[in-house]
């Protein structure tokens, strides 16, 4: 399993790497390595690899990248000290178009308001095939023993809220707007994988969604 770098042991987040993991990483020689991908809006729980990535030599005798991952964050807040970049979570033009093999994100895309624009963003750096891989808070009402009829995370605007939300999110809202995204012509994608994690774990919902 890949690692992640966790500041808090038995962080929430924690939990919820493990339903998503096995979609961030390939085999290289017989190692677990990540493919090159993005980790946007890392915060304190970036993901980590063991050991160091660089150029070894392959059968042909020439240098090839070892796949790698880029971990980054916009707040430059020593409590955020995990991220490898500091930099823009909505423009990734750092990075190239076409060229990632994935992009994750763990509780950050609630952080936007124009969560459409910022996905579409997001998505052009995706090389066909590639990932994007979502792990969101639910904020929809749940009747499960944890919840009670209410959703573990309160909704925006809400007196117990998490101030730094600016949209509710529901396995609804994902979907609703991949479609309008595609009726737009502004992508084309399949859902790979689309959980509710269990109310033991977070209560959150996690969707790995191909590039087409």
């Amino acid at each position: 399993m890949i690692n992640t770098n966790i500041t808090h042991e038995g962080d929430r987040m924690h939990a919820e790497f493990k339903y998503v993991d096995k979609w961030l990483y390939t085999e290289f020689n017989g190692q677990k390595r990540f493919l090159n991908g993005v980790d946007v809006g890392c915060g304190t729980n970036r993901l980590a690899q063991d050991g160091q990535l660089g150029k070894v030599e392959n059968a042909h005798n020439e240098l090839i990248d070892i796949p790698g991952l880029v971990s980054l964050d916009n707040q430059a807040d020593p409590r955020y000290g995990s991220a490898q970049l500091v930099w823009d979570c909505v423009n990734l033009e750092i990075f190239s178009n076409e060229k990632l093999d994935f992009i994750f994100s763990s509780h950050c895309l609630e952080d936007f308001n124009n969560i459409p624009e910022v996905f579409e963003s997001w998505w052009k750096k995706l090389k066909l095939g590639g990932l994007m891989i979502l792990l969101l808070p639910d904020m929809a009402d749940c009747n499960c023993q944890h919840c009670k009829g209410k959703s573990r995370y309160p909704k925006v605007g809400s007196p117990n809220g998490n101030p730094s939300h600016k949209t509710n999110i529901t396995k609804e809202f994902i979907n609703k707007m991949l479609q309008g995204l595609l009726e737009r012509n502004k992508i084309k994608y399949e859902i790979l994988q689309e959980d509710t994690i269990p109310h033991n774990e977070s209560c959150s919902i996690d969707f790995v969604i191909k590039k087409l």
